[in-house]
């Protein structure tokens, strides 16, 4: 018989991957749990360590999953150090504590900087995702191949859900990203362009990859700079080098641009993040293209890419406006999960199966979850579907989650519209269990 992770992986390309039960749901994951939690407590030296300190032995509810959750800053616990200095074998070290990527399978030895890591790691079977911040630091979260071909089946099988779209290469692509990096969306920005549009047709913002180093040393230039501590050489040829991106990005969006507008009356596939999409917008509607002008049957992706960003408070409502009418996913979602929480047809977003939430107070050490009705706090949750990381992590985001059934008339529980970052709101946005958690990240790796 398989597995209770296995069945909830098998719920994806089922054709009701949200219509089970709640109840029946809430059984199969508190075994997935048990599974996940028996399957990456001996692999995972952080999880072992909380388990030990914690006393937590056996998932008996979700209330046993809160003292294992991670801090959501644990995958950029790293000392920035390891990176300038490059001292790659320890950088490796911090990374097994949080991932099941062991140090004797990743060949480190010539490595030349931070892009050449990541490489090296993905050539032994796994693959670090980042995400990017404006503190200079990025997280580095695994991925094995089980869990890469899972998010592709999630797109293979729920765009668009609750009507998800055929998977068949009927469009003309344009993707508003790098050729390739290690960043999931630009893996799901290409592995749609594979299912959703023409072969050859895609148009890609540059052919360059995107390069870690440059990502980091650039957050790292505007931090000091804001600091008040930067030479006034290195602003200058930081200013100087980003006019010369920006007049080359620009002339990359305005040829693609002129590509949509030829080919609008056509079935189109865009992705790219808020940033870049609100550009290209901005760009159609000055070359005429109305609200509501393209095909019906174009699909598009967007979400993400805000940080030190200045977006109008307006624009979803701006990108609804123009892209009325054709398929766009809504969702709600973040690196650290597999695949996201879709809309239904009330706007409301689905958790879906292989996802446990869990809503906890703004420190994090308080499980507020209900079997009815609608708990304001800190989400956080328990990803069973992961392979090469634990899935158990506190966010930054503070949500409103119902736990009753849907108006749509599916199961609960479902995350509302209202989604705020604790940092954003003002106050504190410390999570309690995080100085433990990156204190002994440190002591794993200088021990």
């Amino acid at each position: 018989m398989a597995s209770a992770r296995e069945q909830i992986r098998a719920l994806v390309v089922s054709g009701d991957t949200f219509d089970k039960p709640a109840k029946e749901v809430r059984e199969l994951q508190l075994e997935a749990a048990r599974e996940a939690f028996h399957s990456h407590r001996e692999r995972i030296p952080l999880l072992r360590t909380r388990a030990e300190e914690t006393g937590v032995h056996e998932i008996t509810g979700p209330e046993d999953l809160v003292p294992l959750l991670f801090s959501h800053t644990s995958y950029k616990s790293y000392p920035v150090s390891l990176i300038a200095g490059g001292r790659w074998d320890r950088l490796l070290r911090w990374y097994s504590t949080v991932s099941v990527v062991e140090p004797e399978d990743v060949d480190v030895d010539g490595v030349r900087d931070i892009d050449e890591w990541t490489e090296r790691i993905t050539a032994a079977g796994h693959r670090p995702y980042i995400t990017s911040g404006t503190s200079g630091k990025v997280s580095f979260l695994n991925c094995d191949a089980s869990d890469l071909q899972f998010l592709h089946d999630i797109l293979e099988h729920l765009t668009c859900w609750p009507d998800p779209l055929p998977p068949k290469p009927t469009r003309r692509g344009y993707l508003l990203a790098p050729a390739s990096g290690p960043m999931r969306s630009i893996d799901g920005f290409r592995w749609h362009a594979e299912v959703f549009a023409r072969p050859g047709e895609t148009q890609l913002l540059t052919e360059d990859p995107l390069r870690v180093s440059e990502l980091m040393s650039s957050a790292l230039l505007r931090k000091r700079m804001a600091d008040g501590t930067a030479t006034p050489q290195e602003i200058s040829s930081f200013e100087t080098a980003s006019e010369a991106r920006e007049e080359e990005l620009g002339a990359a969006v305005a040829r693609m641009v002129d590509d949509i507008v030829a080919h609008r009356h056509e079935p189109l596939f865009i992705a790219g993040m808020n940033n870049q999409q609100f550009t290209v917008i901005q760009a159609l509607r000055a070359r005429g293209v109305p609200d509501g002008g393209l095909h019906p049957d174009t699909l598009v992706l967007s979400g993400g890419g805000n940080k030190g960003r200045a977006l109008p408070d307006d624009y979803q409502q701006q990108f609804a406006a123009f892209y009325q009418g054709v398929r766009r996913v809504r969702s709600y979602g973040m690196t650290e999960l597999q695949g996201s929480c879709p809309a239904c047809e009330k706007g409301k977003y689905h958790v879906p199966p292989w996802v446990i939430p869990l809503v906890l107070d703004q420190k994090g050490e308080t499980l507020l979850n209900a079997e009815q009705g609608v708990v304001e706090g800190r989400f956080a949750f328990l990803d069973v579907s992961l392979e090469g990381r634990w899935g158990g992590l506190i966010s930054g985001d503070r949500v409103h989650v119902d736990f009753s059934p849907c108006d749509c008339g599916r199961s609960g529980p479902v995350v509302l519209p209202d989604i705020a970052r604790y940092g954003d709101l003002g106050g504190d946005d410390k999570i309690t269990c995080a100085a433990t958690l990156d204190s002994y990240v440190r002591g794993m790796i200088h021990g």
